[in-house]
């Protein structure tokens, strides 16, 4: 969330912000109106303090002077300013909590550099990579293909777990492993620190990690055992220094996070819903960095050109695209998104996202930097995907599908795939 100070010190630089995110800025509003009142109990309960303190002092030089001095009124002065203060204090506490309640609904404040816009379709090209391949046959989808290839049964897995579930088979299981393994490899001759991480938070800590939306529209949890589930490790990595003041010659810290997610999707119906394009559970090597806030934009450039290397290399046709304002998640300053060519459907479709969340989510999560001589900052968090191999399936098998069904694998992940360089038509 925000800095306090900016809505104290320059709330129509936020207020601004939430009109390019097309909303409203009642909030702003809200959070200014409760602060100042905060700030004036606040000083309320320091003078009762101040003034209990002298009474107590003065009960002393009484007590000190004549042990039997009457020093009743002045004790129920105290005792009335005790009472005052706890009464007011209990005011202060909920003040505070429905401030911050409404301070994590503002978003982070938009770069001057980002498009405006409502939807996607204000979406600003920045570059795009590759020459979209042309078939001599009509190009089957990718949901076809699994079909034909006899690499997934998403019939059954319906059957047993629901909606938008599956189970991989055959050559499908070792191309996710080689996804995986690819991009982990590349990640850490970047510089990257390998992790696999929990496929779960507490609650506290995804309220930090995570943002308000996703709790209706994509976690999943178990109010028994007070956890969350994972829809990225974006989240459990922005946790790795929950409640931390990380030293300033440490930083950059650049981590690659492999794991699960798990996503409701529940603003997804009727979207997708054939294949293992959009699905409950997916695997995903995600880039995650946290750094001084002088740095955090050149990295930012940095987290999407690794993950343009990794489709490059995969040799899939795709564009970078600057996501508009009003599409923005609070967490981002500004997001670039990937988006691959799938020749079935003729069109670019979401496959990588990068974010710039500068202060705002580290806040979230208490993550300092300690400076030397100085106080403690707010550091600066970025996410990026490498690679959600769900999706990277499905972009390979559209652009390597040959007219009887067949397959080509990209060259890249010929090593990872124990001499498997095609997928051939089981049906």
């Amino acid at each position: 969330m925000l800095d306090i100070k900016m809505f104290r010190e320059n709330p129509d630089n936020i207020r601004e912000s939430e009109k390019k995110r097309y909303r409203k800025t009642n909030n702003v509003d809200k959070v200014v109106d409760l602060d100042e009142k905060w700030r004036t109990i606040k000083k309320k309960i320091d003078d009762l303090k101040k003034n209990r303190n002298q009474l107590s002092a003065e009960i002393g030089k009484m007590k000190k002077k004549d042990k039997k001095a009457d020093i009743s009124q002045i004790q129920n002065k105290v005792l009335k300013i005790k009472e005052e203060i706890e009464s007011k204090e209990k005011k202060s506490d909920e003040l505070l909590v429905e401030r911050d309640e409404i301070r994590y609904k503002v978003g982070n404040i938009v770069h001057e550099s980002v498009p405006l816009g409502k939807t996607d379709e204000d979406d600003k090209v920045i570059r795009t990579w590759g020459k979209r391949k042309t078939f001599s046959f009509k190009p089957k989808g990718h949901a076809d293909l699994v079909e034909i290839l006899d690499v997934a049964n998403l019939t059954k897995a319906a059957e047993v777990s629901g909606s938008r579930t599956y189970y991989l088979k055959n050559e499908l299981v070792f191309l996710n492993f080689a996804l995986a393994q690819f991009a982990m490899d590349f990640l850490e001759k970047q510089g990257y620190t390998a992790y696999w991480t929990p496929f779960f938070l507490r609650e506290e800590v995804m309220h930090g990690a995570a943002e308000l939306g996703d709790f209706k529209e994509t976690l999943y949890n178990d109010p028994k055992e007070d956890i969350f589930f994972i829809a990225t490790s974006e989240q459990t990595l922005a946790a790795l220094h929950w409640n931390e003041i990380v030293e300033a010659d440490l930083l950059p810290l650049k981590y690659a996070g492999y794991s699960s997610c798990f996503r409701r999707e529940a603003g997804s119906h009727g979207k997708d819903t054939k294949g293992i394009f959009r699905v409950h559970q997916f695997e995903k090597i995600e880039q995650f960095v946290f750094c001084k806030p002088e740095e955090s934009w050149e990295i930012h450039e940095e987290l999407i050109k690794n993950a343009e290397s990794l489709f490059q290399q995969l040799e899939i046709p795709h564009r970078v695209v600057s996501i508009a304002s009003g599409e923005l998640n609070d967490n981002a300053a500004k997001k670039y998104d990937i988006e691959a060519w799938f020749p079935a459907q003729q069109a670019y479709r979401e496959t990588v996202s990068c974010s710039n969340c500068t202060d705002y989510q580290a806040r979230k999560l208490n993550i300092r930097v300690g400076r030397a001589g100085a106080g403690k900052q707010i550091l600066h968090t970025l996410n990026s995907t490498a690679i959600a191999t769900e999706r990277a399936i499905c972009v390979i098998l559209e652009n390597n599908q040959e007219e009887d069904g067949t397959v080509k694998l990209p060259k890249v992940l010929h090593p990872y795939m124990g001499g498997r360089t095609e997928i051939k038509p089981r049906k």
